[in-house]
């Protein structure tokens, strides 16, 4: 536990970005001013100033910090071990991580991903996936190993993820993670199903 000042400047921190992403959601990140954070969380300027340099910092990191927290929650992802989970059908307990953090975080995921906030996030946090699951998926699949494909199946599996996000945000309020749980498990489950019908190339003669 840090000195009761550092404990002071962390609840100003929480505060000011509190402020600030409930005015991107209601005005648009590009009509927030650094006036309008101040008001809203009770201080002046100048204590705005001593924790960030402006609004595109206090936007910065607070991204940063739930980019973080997201490529953390993802590090023990194991493919063979979501196979079995949905062979087994039960949920992949990894994934309800990842599901508690976008529900912990939910206000602040929802308004920068939104029409109002900021358009370079979505890419960060598609990044990400790619990074770890697509990645990891890439060892145990031939497939992956061509260029073009990985290329395509990045940007379809990566968005389809990213879109379950975004479609659950738009109203989370009275769920749960055990909500979101059952409607990733069964789109996995119908996704292997399918996959099972496909086994061959299609003929498009």
């Amino acid at each position: 536990m840090g000195t009761v000042h550092e404990q002071m400047a962390q609840k100003t921190k929480f505060e000011i970005e509190r402020c600030f992403i409930d005015l991107v959601q209601e005005e648009g990140f590009q009509n927030v001013s650094v006036k309008k954070i101040a008001e809203r969380a009770g201080i002046n300027r100048g204590t705005f100033y001593l924790h960030y340099v402006d609004k595109f910092d206090c936007m910065e990191k607070i991204q940063n910090r739930l980019l973080d927290e997201l490529q953390e929650k993802m590090r023990n992802i194991a493919p063979p071990e979501i196979f079995i989970s949905i062979q087994q059908r039960k949920i992949y307990s990894p994934f309800l991580g990842i599901y508690e953090f976008v529900l912990d975080n939910a206000v602040a995921i929802r308004a920068i991903l939104g029409n109002q906030g900021d358009p370079s996030f979505s890419n960060k946090v598609k990044e990400i996936f790619k990074n770890t699951i697509v990645a990891r998926l890439a060892e145990y699949s031939p497939l992956l190993a061509d260029k073009e494909f990985h290329k395509y199946f990045s940007a379809f599996f990566t968005s389809a993820i990213l879109g379950l996000f975004q479609e659950w945000l738009e109203g989370y309020e009275g769920k749960t993670v055990q909500d979101l749980a059952e409607v990733h498990f069964q789109i996995l489950s119908l996704v292997g199903n399918i996959s099972n019908l496909v086994t061959r190339k299609p003929n498009l003669e």
